[in-house]
């Protein structure tokens, strides 16, 4: 305790509830009646004679009951002073780990085919963003591109082969709209950095700064906590671009050959920016590696507590122990409550490994049972842990079944031989996908229990989904025995080919010709160009006829068509640029 006083701060000492003082004039109300009364009480020994005094009153006595009021008086002001938080120390806040994220952004404009930069500006890029993902900058990194509209190609991942695989296949020609829209791809970026804790940092490669407006760039970095790093993919002698219809003629605009080169001026107003660095193309890995290690080596920050977040430790809890004394001691009984008190508080201070070994003793064993405790946990939601505590299959089998394992959920509902464990069990082994185990025990049930309409109801929509079941598998063995070629059908009409034997004409056989067409009214999917409108997740307006739709494996087809539907409604926003590549 001395060592706790010495430590004292007498320059940032205050009470956290100081608002509570207001408390201490009722309490000093009744301790000054108390003191009045006291003394009236004690005006009838003045009227006993003097000499009978020592007979009449006991001597011993005044000091107790002296020393009782004043230890009371010392228990509400020790209890009072503590209620109001006397602190000095200010707690420092744990901090919160906040990791850095990364943007590589991509221009994917038509002159980033110029081949000024071999093999093109947009190989090269492509190459140096591999490499980027090779030496694992070790960040949450999403991948865009831009032109006249601005695309996410993969959000935030830590996984680079997906960023990998969807790489290679990007060209300009997938873009919606044509252009270098800086300004679409800053309010992109700004979704994507919106109350960043961490430092982030954005790779940008473009061959193009004409569009790009520096003062909304210094005011985006400044906004948003972002370390830009501008990666020029130009030279200062510049290239023809190629035209759209044929990358090996040049682009004509007003009958004259298009040119683009690297826009020396605006590279140099960028590198005065506050927050933006412009990287040197290198013929190796060097740039983008050291890049890669700053990006690793400045991944975790400490998240800064606020000042309202400030937090000051509650030293009251000291003068618990003082009062403990004094408030023990004022019972006939004192030393038996305060081991009571002692082993409450031993139990309640165990390790607290040994309460999470399985069937070990918890605090709260003392006060709640183990099929209550598990209800508890059912009731949040935690169906795993409930399951392990209750004990009768019931129970058990619905928390099993709620968490998703429905195979011990199935073993616990097979020791259930009640209507309902029995019900249980047949939505366990239909989920399971065993339908016929599923029907089987419907059938039993219903036959068992004929007034459960949950039973009926139950083997219907099992019935049902084994009648569909088998459909399915008639036609698919019907599509899957056809051939895919349709053969002529044998001409039988003498009319077919022009009669008498003689030697059909070749319009005659274009006119006359028939083809054998399949019966069964199923065909195979063909992929559609273009999403139809009404399309939503999860509907659409798939025919009923198709079986099975083909997928293209090609990830460059479906990021074309995902930009020109994000465009046709609206999901995205584009811009009409000064340029079109």
């Amino acid at each position: 305790m001395k060592a706790i006083w010495k430590d004292i701060d007498w320059g940032k000492f205050h009470f956290l509830r100081a608002e509570y003082l207001w408390l201490s004039i009722p309490i000093a109300i009744v301790i000054f009646l108390g003191i009045v009364f006291y003394g009236d009480n004690a005006r009838w020994k003045k009227h006993i004679a003097k000499h009978l005094q020592p007979y009449v009153i006991q001597k011993g006595t005044t000091w107790k009951v002296r020393f009782i009021h004043i230890s009371l008086l010392v228990l509400f002001a020790i209890g009072f002073i503590g209620f109001l938080g006397p602190t000095w120390a200010e707690e420092q806040a744990p901090a919160k780990k906040v990791a850095s994220k990364l943007v590589v952004a991509l221009d994917l404009s038509q002159s980033m085919l110029t081949t000024d930069v071999s093999p093109n500006r947009l190989e090269r890029a492509k190459f140096k963003i591999h490499d980027l993902l090779e030496a694992n900058p070790r960040a949450e990194t999403a991948l865009l591109v831009f032109s006249g509209s601005t695309h996410t190609v993969v959000p935030f991942t830590t996984d680079y082969k997906i960023i990998n695989d969807n790489l290679d296949g990007l060209q300009p020609h997938m873009m919606p709209r044509r252009g270098t829209s800086f300004k679409m791809l800053f309010a992109k970026l700004d979704s994507l950095f919106v109350d960043n804790k961490a430092p982030g940092r954005i790779l940008l490669f473009t061959d193009d700064l004409v569009d790009l407006n520096l003062a909304d760039v210094s005011d985006f970095i400044q906004n948003n906590n972002i370390d830009l790093h501008v990666y020029p993919m130009a030279t200062k002698e510049g290239g023809h671009v190629p035209s759209f219809n044929n990358l090996k003629v040049a682009l004509k605009e007003k009958g004259n050959l298009v040119t683009s080169k690297l826009n020396m001026e605006a590279l140099e107003a960028l590198r005065q920016i506050e927050g933006v660095t412009v990287m040197e193309m290198t013929l190796d890995k060097s740039d983008v590696k050291l890049f890669a290690e700053s990006v690793s080596d400045h991944l975790i920050f400490e998240e800064k507590p606020k000042k309202q977040d400030e937090h000051w430790q509650d030293n009251g809890y000291w003068l618990l122990i003082p009062l403990m004394i004094l408030f023990l001691f004022s019972f006939r009984k004192g030393w038996s409550l305060l081991s009571i008190v002692l082993c409450i508080g031993a139990m309640s201070c165990q390790n607290q490994d040994l309460e999470k070994k399985e069937g070990g003793f918890q605090f709260k064993d003392l006060w709640y049972t183990k099929a209550y405790q598990a209800q508890l946990q059912y009731d949040n939601q935690e169906y795993a842990q409930a399951a392990e505590g209750f004990n009768d299959p019931m129970h058990k089998g619905a928390a099993y079944y709620k968490a998703g394992n429905f195979t011990k959920a199935k073993a616990e509902f097979e020791k259930d031989s009640t209507a309902n464990g029995q019900f249980n069990l047949g939505l366990t082994y239909a989920k399971l996908g065993d339908l016929e185990k599923a029907q089987q025990v419907f059938e039993t049930l219903v036959k068992n229990h004929p007034e459960m309409e949950e039973a009926n109801t139950g083997l219907k929509n099992i019935n049902e989904a084994l009648l569909q079941k088998d459909e399915m598998s008639a036609e698919e063995s019907k599509v899957g025995d056809e051939k895919p070629n349709a053969e002529n059908k044998q001409n039988d009409s003498p009319e077919d080919l022009g009669g008498g034997g003689q030697k059909a004409t070749k319009k005659d056989m274009e006119k006359q010709r028939l083809e054998e067409t399949v019966n069964t009214g199923k065909r195979k999917g063909k992929e559609l160009d273009e999403l139809p409108d009404d399309f939503e997740s999860g509907k659409g307006s798939i025919p009923k006829n198709i079986l099975m739709r083909k997928v293209d494996d090609d990830p460059a087809l479906f990021l074309k068509r995902k930009f020109q539907y994000q465009v046709k409604h609206n999901q995205v926003d584009v811009e009409q640029t000064q340029t079109s590549w």
